[in-house]
C-alpha cells in the first residue's frame, strides 16, 4: 500500500504538470490570460492560490473566453485535490466537468473525474466509492465510445486492485490500458509509467519473463529527454534484479537512479519517494540492515509519512522485518507489538470508512432513485392531462377512432411496463455486483489483521518455544487465526464461483499425484488409532483434468473423513468406466443420516454445531465439481460409515 501512495502523488504531480499542454491545440486567445494561468499554476501550493483561481475565473468570464474558464476551474480542482479538502473537490469536479461538457472538451471531461476526483477516493483509501465512481465513468465512456475515457477506466481499476494487493487482476487492467492506447495509435507520454507498473505487478507475481518485456517496452515508449520517464524505467530494474538476486545490476541501476534525482534537482520532490523505496529493498535484500533502518528514519522524518498513520505503521512492521533478520528478537517484538496496536486502529477505522462510504452511496442512489420518481409522475401527469384531451377528442369521432385510441392506450401501458422490468432487472444486477464488491473488499479488510496475528503467533511460538505455557497459546491464536482464514478464503471462493462460468479442465497430469498429494495435506489430522490409506486402481494414469481443483475437493473430503473417524480406517480411492473417473473417499466413522445426506451440501448447514468448521466445505466442493462437469453424491448403499463419490469427464490425454 505504501508503494502504491507514494506512485499515485507522484503520478498526479506529473499529471499537473501536463496540465500545461492538455489544451495546446487550442488558439491563443489572451495574452494577459495566459501569463496569469501561468502565474497560478506555479502558486498552486500556496493558500493564496484558491483566490487567484477565482480572480482568474472572473478574468476569463470578462474576456469571454471559455477555454480559460475552464482552465481556471480546473486549477481549483487541482488545488483541493492537493490541499486534501474532500468537501470543496467534489463539488468543484462537478463544476468543472460541466464547464468540460460545455466546450466539447472530453479530454479534459474525463481527467477531471479519474485523474482528480476517483485518484482522491483511492488516495483516501475510499474504496467503494471508488469503485462506484469508475463503473459510472466506464458506463459513460462506453456509451460515447471516447477510448481514452475508457482507457482511464481501466487505470483507475488497476490502481484500486493494486492498493488491495490483487496483482493479477492489477496487470490485467494496466494491461487493457495500454492495448486502448496502443490498438487506438493514441499519444500517450505516461505509457513507460504504465508499462513500469505493469512490470512491478509481474514481478509480484513471480512473471519475470513477463515483467521483463513490460519494462522494455517502456523502455521504448520513454523520451531520453523526459528524466521521470527513465527513472521509472530504471526503478522498475531494481524490483527486478532485487527478485532475481542479481545484486550488481540492481546496484548498478539504483546510481542511475540516484544521478537523475540529482540532475533534475527542480523536480527532486517527485523522485526522492521511489528513490527511498528501491534504496530500502536493496539495503534489506542485501543484508546492509543499518543502512536500511537509516532510510526508514529518514522516511519517518519527511511527509506524507509523519502526518499518515497508515504508512508510518508500515515502516514499524518494516523495521520490526529487519530486528527479526537480524536476530534482534526482543526488538522485534517490541516493533511488532506497536504495529498490531496500531493496525487494530486501523482497522477500526477502516470499517467505519466502509460504512460511510457505503450510506454515501446509498444515499446517491436513493436521491437518483427519488429524482426518477418525481420525474415519472410528471410524466404521468402529463399523461392524464393528454389522455384526458384525446377523450375529449375521441368522443367527436367514430367507433373506428375509438377503438384505435384503445390499442394506442394498451400499447402505452404494455412500454411502460417494459420499461420498469428492465429497470427492474438493472438494479438487481446492479446490487447483485455490489454485493460481491462488498464481500470481496470485507474479506480482505479482514485478512489484514488475521495475517498479523497469525505472524505475530509465530513470532511469540518461536521467541517462547521454551515456555510451554506461552507456546501453547501462540499455538491456539495461530490455530483459530487459520480457522478464520478458511471461513474467509471460502466465503471468496464462493462469491468467486457464483459469478464464474466452467472450470478449465485441459491440464494433463497423473490422477495418482494428486490423490497422493491430498493425502499427504491430511496426514498430520488423522487420530490415533486410524489408518489412511490410498488404493489407486492402476500405477499411473494420465488424462485431462484441472489438478488443482481436484486436489482441493478431495483434500476436504478427506479432512471432513479424518475429522469424525475416532477409529478405523479412511480410504482413498478411484474407477474408471468409459466415460467417467469415479473418485471415493470412505470412512469408517460415524456417518451421515440418510434424511441429512443432501442437507450437508447446503451453504452454512452443519449437523454437529459443536464440531470446527464453516458449513462451507461441502457445498464449495460440489459447486467445483458441476463446474467441472461432473457431479458429487453420497453413497447412499454404504452403511458403515460414509462414503463421497466424485465423478468426473474421463478424457485421456493425447
Amino acid at each position: 500500500m505504501s508503494i502504491f501512495t507514494r506512485f499515485l502523488l507522484v503520478a498526479s504531480i506529473c499529471m499537473l504538470c501536463f496540465h500545461l499542454n492538455l489544451f495546446a491545440d487550442e488558439k491563443e486567445e489572451d495574452k494577459r490570460l495566459e501569463e496569469y494561468f501561468k502565474h497560478c499554476c506555479e502558486k498552486l501550493h500556496l493558500p493564496v492560490a484558491e483566490q487567484m483561481c477565482d480572480t482568474m475565473l472572473q478574468m476569463a468570464k470578462e474576456a469571454r473566453n471559455a477555454r480559460m474558464e475552464l482552465n481556471a476551474a480546473w486549477l481549483k480542482v487541482d488545488y483541493y485535490y492537493f490541499s486534501g479538502d474532500e468537501k470543496h473537490l467534489v463539488s468543484q469536479a462537478e463544476t468543472a466537468k460541466q464547464l468540460s461538457k460545455a466546450c466539447n472538451n472530453p479530454k479534459a471531461y474525463y481527467f477531471i473525474w479519474g485523474n482528480r476526483l476517483i485518484t482522491y477516493y483511492i488516495i483516501q483509501n475510499q474504496m467503494n466509492i471508488a469503485l462506484y465512481e469508475v463503473n459510472k465513468m466506464l458506463i459513460e465512456a462506453q456509451q460515447e465510445d471516447y477510448k481514452p475515457g475508457i482507457a482511464e477506466c481501466f487505470r483507475a481499476f488497476a490502481v484500486i486492485y493494486l492498493s488491495q494487493a490483487a496483482y493479477e487482476l492489477a496487470a490485467e487492467y494496466y494491461q487493457k490500458e495500454i492495448d486502448v492506447y496502443e490498438k487506438e495509435g493514441i499519444e500517450n507520454h505516461n505509457l513507460p509509467v504504465e508499462y513500469s507498473s505493469l512490470a512491478q505487478c509481474a514481478i509480484k507475481l513471480g512473471q519475470v519473463d513477463r515483467a521483463r518485456e513490460a519494462i522494455e517496452k517502456g523502455k521504448a515508449y520513454a523520451d531520453g529527454t523526459e528524466a521521470y520517464q527513465m527513472f521509472v524505467i530504471h526503478k522498475a530494474y531494481v524490483y527486478l534484479y532485487l527478485y532475481l538476486a542479481e545484486y550488481d545490476k540492481a546496484l548498478k541501476e539504483l546510481q542511475t537512479m540516484e544521478k537523475l534525482c540529482l540532475e533534475d534537482e527542480e523536480k527532486s520532490h517527485q523522485y526522492i519517494d521511489g528513490l527511498h523505496d528501491a534504496q530500502l529493498r536493496y539495503f534489506q535484500q542485501t543484508k546492509q540492515y543499518d543502512k536500511a533502518l537509516a532510510i526508514i528514519e529518514q522516511l519517518l522524518q519527511e511527509e506524507p509519512y509523519s502526518s499518515t498513520l497508515y504508512l508510518r505503521n508500515e515502516m514499524t512492521r518494516a523495521r520490526g522485518d529487519i530486528y527479526r533478520e537480524m536476530g534482534r528478537f526482543a526488538d522485534a517484538t517490541r516493533e511488532y507489538a506497536k504495529f498490531i496496536e496500531a493496525n487494530d486502529t486501523l482497522s477500526n477505522q477502516s470499517m467505519q470508512n466502509a460504512i460511510s462510504e457505503f450510506n454515501t452511496i446509498l444515499e446517491v442512489e436513493l436521491l437518483q432513485n427519488e429524482k426518477g420518481a418525481l420525474l415519472m409522475d410528471i410524466q404521468k401527469k402529463q399523461l392524464y392531462v393528454t389522455y384526458l384531451v384525446i377523450a375529449f377528442l375521441v368522443t367527436l369521432c367514430v367507433a373506428g377512432g375509438l377503438f384505435y385510441i384503445r390499442i394506442y392506450r394498451l400499447n402505452g401501458k404494455l412500454k411502460v411496463s417494459e420499461a420498469e422490468t428492465r429497470m427492474a432487472k438493472e438494479k438487481a444486477e446492479h446490487a447483485s455486483q455490489m454485493k460481491t464488491e462488498f464481500i470481496r473488499s470485507m474479506s480482505h479488510e479482514i485478512r489484514t489483521p488475521l495475517n498479523s496475528i497469525v505472524g505475530f503467533s509465530h513470532v511469540l511460538s518461536d521467541s517462547f518455544s521454551d515456555d510451554a505455557e506461552t507456546k501453547e497459546f501462540a499455538d491456539i491464536i495461530s490455530k483459530n487465526s487459520n480457522n478464520l482464514l478458511r471461513l474467509v478464503n471460502d466465503v471468496l471462493e464462493i462469491s468467486a464461483l457464483d459469478q464464474s462460468d466452467d472450470l478449465s479442465y485441459t491440464t494433463s497430469e497423473d490422477v495418482n499425484m494428486a490423490c497422493q498429494q491430498s493425502v499427504d495435506a491430511v496426514a498430520a489430522e488423522v487420530k490415533e488409532g486410524v489408518e489412511l490409506t490410498f488404493a489407486p486402481s492402476c500405477t499411473d494414469l494420465v488424462v485431462r483434468t484441472n489438478p488443482t481443483r481436484i486436489v482441493q475437493i478431495l483434500t476436504q473430503l478427506l479432512h471432513n473423513a479424518t475429522k469424525f473417524t475416532g477409529q478405523g480406517k479412511v480410504t482413498l480411492s478411484y474407477e474408471t468406466t468409459d466415460k467417467q473417473i469415479i473418485y471415493s473417499v470412505t470412512d469408517t466413522g460415524i456417518g451421515i443420516p440418510e434424511t441429512e445426506q443432501e442437507h450437508v451440501f447446503e451453504r452454512f448447514i452443519k449437523l454437529d454445531s459443536f464440531s470446527q468448521g464453516t458449513g462451507l466445505g461441502l457445498p464449495l466442493c460440489r459447486i467445483i465439481a458441476e463446474k467441472l462437469g461432473g457431479t458429487l453424491v453420497i453413497d447412499k448403499e454404504y452403511k458403515k460409515g460414509c462414503r463421497f463419490l466424485l465423478s468426473l469427464p474421463l478424457v485421456m490425454a493425447e
